[in-house]
């Protein structure tokens, strides 16, 4: 039986307590999302930098979970850190991300490839509507610290994604990000 609970979530460090399981990608892990080969390879062969770690609050027989992601900031190239960015397996599933620290954009795709962003600061909950392919970024120069909220069986679509890559970019220019189309996307 389920029953009621606190669970704490700082919203500096993303630490959720109690928690039911995490996981940590590093950058390797990360691999053919980058434009810039090169520095990606420098930067795994540098000691492969976390990228990001997820942490969550998820029960078997529940309908919801919880939890945070915390990003590190950096560049490969001039692309910020990312998360892989997923479609859910179940189209219906929503999401929401609401920033806790740090500074970023939730870069988003439908299906039928219109793209749109949401900025990613403390205080701002992003919606995530179904069957929207969704990414992160930091884009700033601390970690970027956000609660996600979703079915729990929503489940992770990464394949369309990792094949064919998002229709825009977020890239650093003149010291401040910009979205930019992705010359690399495939139709």
């Amino acid at each position: 039986m389920l029953l009621p609970a606190g669970v704490r979530i700082d919203g500096d460090s993303g630490s959720v307590t109690p928690s039911t399981g995490s996981y940590a990608k590093r950058l390797g892990d990360l691999a053919g999302l980058y434009r810039d080969k090169a520095a990606f390879e420098a930067l795994v062969a540098n000691g492969d930098p976390l990228a990001y770690e997820v942490i969550d609050y998820r029960w078997k027989d529940s309908d919801l979970a919880f939890g945070t992601t915390v990003m590190a900031p950096g560049k490969v190239g001039d692309e910020y850190f990312m998360t892989r960015g997923h479609f859910h397996e179940r189209r219906e599933c929503g999401e929401t991300y609401y920033t806790q620290s740090g500074e970023g954009i939730l870069l988003l795709q439908s299906r039928d490839g219109e793209t749109r962003t949401v900025e990613m600061k403390p205080g701002i909950c992003a919606f995530i509507p179904p069957d929207w392919a969704h990414r992160s970024i930091n884009t700033g120069t601390n970690k970027l610290v956000f609660v996600w909220h979703c079915a729990t069986d929503a489940g992770h679509e990464y394949g369309e994604i990792l094949e064919k890559g998002m229709r825009k970019l977020v890239v650093e220019r003149d010291g401040r990000p910009e979205v930019i189309d992705n010359p690399n996307f495939m139709r």
